[in-house]
């Protein structure tokens, strides 16, 4: 029996670069860390993937990709890779640590030092300034900073994020 291999989508080819078949790309910043040493890519050609063995490809932390694959030597075949999706296999990345993605957070009450029960994280939002999460309440979603200056307490036993949010915050 045939194993289904486990495919993530990682990223996107953009355009041909050069004569020799390399093809520009964009691989999702938060799997740019997590890649082991890989040997192919598989790219999605109408419903299905194929394997790409990879000659040479660097990736910048910012997930700016040039890729070299294997059978893709001249621009006419880079050109055919254009706007094409990336997958690579589940075993090909490193495990995520917990807290470089902060979705645990998803479920946990929100505590407010005055209000007491805001409501439940909903979604969370990983800006390069600090994390945002947002709740309901009272049926409208509302965007809570995660700061140090809201007396922030995160308890992951109870499941909660307890802060003291400024006057007039849940209006906005």
């Amino acid at each position: 029996m045939e194993e289904k291999l486990q495919l993530i989508k990682i990223g996107k080819l953009s355009k041909a670069k050069g004569l020799k078949g390399h093809v520009q790309g964009f691989v999702t910043p938060e799997f740019v860390e997590r890649l082991k040493s890989v040997k192919l890519f598989y790219i999605r050609h109408l419903t299905s993937e194929l394997p790409y063995f990879i000659e040479e490809f660097e990736i910048a932390p910012t997930g700016h990709s040039l890729f070299l694959f294997e059978g893709v030597d001249n621009r006419t075949k880079a050109d055919a890779l254009h706007g094409k999706e990336i997958f690579t296999e589940q075993k090909n990345l490193k495990k995520q640590k917990k807290y470089d993605n902060l979705d645990y957070l998803i479920g946990y009450q929100v505590m407010d030092e005055k209000l007491g029960f805001i409501g439940l994280v909903d979604e969370v939002f990983d800006m390069p300034s600090h994390p945002i999460v947002q709740v309901f309440y009272n049926d409208k979603p509302v965007m809570i900073p995660l700061v140090n200056e809201y007396n922030l307490i995160i308890n992951e036993r109870k499941k909660s994020i307890s802060l003291l949010m400024p006057d007039g915050m849940l209006e906005l």
